[in-house]
């Protein structure tokens, strides 16, 4: 057998016909009609893949989704859905969808979608065998070459940084990280919970760009079961989960405007009221806020509050781009090392000099993180135990051209749309697989595909 698939689908003809597709197809199946019977089933068995219509008699795929995510079930979903019902099956896919089918559902498009999930779990096991082996043959190894997960570059510029975190680390002020995208905004606020008196406390992140208008105020605030259709249970929000540590709003710029007025409160309250509930809950949580965006001008624009800049906005750290201090480099570039060296299992051992000013002589438009990247491919390509400038492109203008053009910098609106939906085709919708093959990370996936209005 090729694997185990569940469906859960209340068309009888039509669940029947997936059912004798899958059979015919060399899987094992088990068909649910409803939510309560595909909860009992995951509950006795395992499955490979669930198959999920988005409308069922007792509620809906969301809410089954919820029910899994809850019990820490991670089998990969994907979502059936109707016409008029993609934007819908959009908002599951951020509570963890793998991805989502229309209906009428097309033969070969349905093998591509299961094709990708198996294609995914494969890497994914992969990579935990991979882990698996590095921890049973390789232990004293990884333990020697264990890095900090906060590497503190030695340039004037950073040190000044430091300085200002270390200054309002023990305070209560909010604090706005403000920075280029891939400068390092959550290390700073990382760095700002851990000196400060809640280190004791949870440090929770949020993609502000993630959350929608619909899922925003019950993923920040909680609900109550039955508020909604697809509140199954009483869910924590974010600030409950944050209680006496530090909220790090990330994109803060991203946040729906309807949902700010609801945050303003609740940082002047100092409490919050989940969805469907009567009464508020005192909530005890410092806010660090971070954005790459003018929030001057989304304010001119009417795009966000003035009052919620100001509260968020008690006190500012700017994080410089790396352009600005090439001096530290080379001790990113040997933390980057160690780093691919314990991810790709290599044994770089070094950097040349020559390869390091040629890093040094780039403007790096997409800071650390485009500097990790470049490093971990170095890495992988790297034959010796030393990267020279043969392991790097040979002219500097190739390698901006190269890395920019990979980065998407380089690219108008139209030419960035166009390699997005290229790359969504290729890898037939499916977006984990979409953001590899672009090399940016699903969240910024998402925040191009909402910037540019995709029909997907």
């Amino acid at each position: 057998m090729k694997g185990k698939i569940l469906i859960v689908e209340d068309d009888t003809a039509f669940g029947k016909m997936m059912q004798k597709w899958f059979e015919r197809n060399d899987f094992s199946v088990h068909w649910c009609t409803d939510i309560k019977s595909a909860q009992e089933a995951l509950t006795r068995k395992a499955y490979d893949v669930v198959l999920s219509d988005l409308r069922l008699p007792d509620g809906d795929g969301i809410m089954l989704l919820q029910w899994m995510k809850d019990r820490k079930i991670d089998t990969p979903v994907i979502i059936l859905t109707g016409y008029g019902e993609v934007q819908t099956a959009v908002s599951a896919i951020k509570l963890g969808a793998f991805d989502f089918l229309e209906k009428p559902v097309n033969p070969s498009v349905l093998k591509q979608k299961i094709d990708s999930v198996f294609q995914y779990a494969h890497e994914e096991k992969k990579e935990s065998d991979k882990i698996s082996r590095k921890k049973t043959n390789h232990v004293e190894t990884v333990k020697s070459s264990l890095i900090p997960s906060i590497v503190k570059g030695k340039s004037p510029l950073l040190q000044e940084m430091y300085e200002y975190i270390a200054l309002v680390a023990p305070t209560p002020m909010s604090v706005m990280i403000l920075g280029e995208s891939g400068t390092g905004k959550e290390y700073v606020a990382r760095m700002i919970h851990e000196q400060s008196t809640r280190a004791r406390g949870p440090f929770v992140a949020v993609d502000c760009g993630g959350l929608s208008m619909e899922l925003a105020p019950s993923e920040l605030f909680g609900h109550k079961k039955g508020s909604f259709t697809s509140a199954l249970e009483d869910k924590t929000g974010f600030f409950v989960e944050a209680e006496g540590g530090t909220l790090f709003l990330d994109e803060v710029g991203n946040l729906p405007y309807g949902v700010q007025m609801q945050l303003l409160r609740t940082l002047q309250e100092k409490r919050i009221r989940p969805v469907g509930s009567m009464t508020d809950v005192d909530v005890d949580v410092r806010i660090v806020a971070a954005t790459n965006e003018d929030l001057g001008k989304a304010i001119l624009d009417g795009k966000f509050r003035e009052d919620l800049y100001h509260r968020l906005n008690e006190f500012t750290i700017k994080v410089p781009p790396l352009r600005e201090y090439p001096e530290d480099i080379p001790l990113y570039a040997a933390h980057f090392i160690k780093e691919a060296n314990i991810e790709l299992e290599r044994e770089i051992q070094s950097i040349s000099s020559e390869a390091l000013q040629q890093l040094k002589c780039y403007s790096w438009p997409g800071n650390l993180r485009e500097l990790r990247n470049v490093i971990r491919r170095t890495v992988l390509f790297t034959t010796g135990d030393t990267i020279t400038t043969v392991n790097l492109p040979s002219k500097e203008e190739e390698t901006r051209k190269e890395i920019e053009k990979e980065m998407g910098l380089t690219m108008n609106a139209d030419e960035e749309k166009e390699r997005i939906v290229r790359a969504l085709k290729k890898a037939n919708g499916n977006k984990s697989l979409a953001a590899r093959l672009l090399q940016i990370d699903r969240k910024t996936l998402y925040n191009k595909i909402r910037l540019y209005n995709l029909d997907l």
